[in-house]
């Protein structure tokens, strides 16, 4: 694994650097300049598995290098892990809004370390892994897709990379990432982060008559209308599968919850909807009734989500007609 990370303080770097060699990573570059390290990635022949960055530095911070280095197309799904002192939520929320993989706080454990970066290459192996399905799924003309793996990640975001999403900053984070951004926000002694699942119903059908990029376009118009809904607070998305989105905001955004209905049927219909939704499958939506999340040591994602999915399963799909519609329950 091809590991660069750039802090500027000297000791940080020399301690980081034991702890890759103690995890027999040794293929690691160490650079004490924001600026010297992203003219590394830019000259570099062979594309770094995995980036390290200190949030506070001088010129430049970790997040903006974070954003910048996403603009890189061969580093837009490049594992970034942040690894800082600074404790505050808003570092954390602004730092996994600009592209962050993962966040660690100063003073780290080698175990911490090297389990986040094992995690990290995990995620990267099976985004391969999934590409290698996707394609070959979607050149299979005998069986067609199984709509179990292209419906849930870490398939989709393949999918994502090969019809070439139009945005610079991806509205929906992988089921990896989301789960790494509730582990910070539960972490502390205090937590003020609510879950909640919003539903598009009948996705199957919508899927088996949908083209790659336009089930793909619906995804990302469904997030960028929830995202436009919730403004000016910062929310949280993630694909289940299955046209579950898990959301994640501020207990003061939350109330936003209760009154989306006629807002998000409005961006939805202003947005990208697959031809099918429009000529025979009016699209039907649901959301489940938000929880908080309690400050824990160790987050337990997998029953979190399970309740927060169980809560939109609950409801009933909205009924059919020409109009998409939300349902909060």
């Amino acid at each position: 694994m091809k590991i660069i990370a750039v802090d500027d303080d000297g000791v940080a770097l020399d301690l980081l650097n034991e702890c890759l060699q103690a995890g027999d990573f040794h293929h690691v570059t160490l650079m004490s300049s924001p600026t010297d390290m992203m003219k590394r990635l830019n000259d570099s022949a062979i594309a770094y598995d995995c980036i390290l960055l200190d949030i506070e530095m001088p010129g430049k911070d970790g997040i903006q290098l974070c954003a910048e280095i996403r603009q890189q197309p061969r580093y837009k799904n490049t594992p970034i892990i942040m690894i800082t002192q600074n404790r505050e939520h808003a570092a954390v929320e602004r730092a996994f809004s600009n592209g962050a993989t993962d966040y660690i706080t100063k003073p780290f454990s080698f175990f911490e370390v090297l389990t986040r970066i094992k995690l990290a290459e995990r995620l990267v192996q099976e985004r391969r892994a999934a590409m290698d399905s996707y394609l070959s799924m979607r050149t299979n003309d005998e069986t067609g897709p199984h709509l179990s793996l292209v419906l849930t990640d870490p398939a989709e975001d393949a999918a994502r990379d090969l019809a070439k999403a139009k945005t610079s900053k991806s509205k929906v984070l992988s089921l990896g990432v989301f789960q790494n951004y509730l582990d910070q926000v539960t972490s502390g002694d205090t937590c003020d982060t609510q879950l909640f699942a919003i539903k598009l119903h009948r996705i199957d059908e919508i899927f088996a008559n949908s083209s790659a990029q336009e089930f793909l376009a619906l995804l990302d118009s469904a997030a960028r209308a929830v995202h436009a809904e919730f403004a000016p607070h910062t929310i949280f998305l993630a694909h289940a599968g299955n046209g579950i989105l898990l959301c994640a905001c501020k207990r003061a955004a939350v109330q936003r919850a209760k009154v989306i209905a006629q807002s998000l049927e409005s961006n939805l219909r202003a947005g990208t909807l697959p031809d099918v939704c429009r000529r025979s499958i009016p699209l039907q939506v649901s959301a489940g009734l938000p929880f908080r999340l309690k400050p824990t040591l160790k987050l337990n994602f997998n029953r979190a989500s399970k309740a927060a999915i169980s809560r939109v399963e609950l409801r009933d799909p909205a009924p059919a007609g020409n109009r998409s519609q939300l349902r909060v329950g």
